[in-house]
């Protein structure tokens, strides 16, 4: 597994760091498509903010949304080699090791 970008990979012999960390998800929406959240989606079923297109402003909806959002693909056809994981409550994640290697 690399963990640094793929078009730039670091030289042979360089330290790299990652961290492991414990998240909970919570109840995930699972996004196909690349969409700019910048909160979680409202989990009501039939809800068009799902799409990422609008906020949502039904006020029975309120405060009903997905704790995290998982991203599979880049563009809505090709599948990402690693799942994308986006939270947005910072205490849902425990950085526990920090990881060291080695570009061999």
């Amino acid at each position: 597994m690399f963990l640094d970008s793929k078009t730039t990979r670091s030289h042979a012999g360089q330290s790299l760091y990652v961290f492991v960390s414990r998240v909970l998800l919570g109840n995930a929406f699972v996004c196909g498509t690349p969409t700019p959240y910048k909160r979680p989606p409202c989990s009501h079923s039939g809800c068009p903010s799902v799409s990422g297109a609008t906020p949502c402003q039904a006020e029975a909806h309120c405060g009903v949304t997905f704790d995290s959002v998982i991203g599979t693909h880049r563009d809505g056809h090709t599948r990402l080699i690693f799942r994308e994981f986006v939270i947005y409550e910072k205490s849902l994640s425990y950085p526990e090791f920090l990881v060291e290697y080695i570009r061999q």
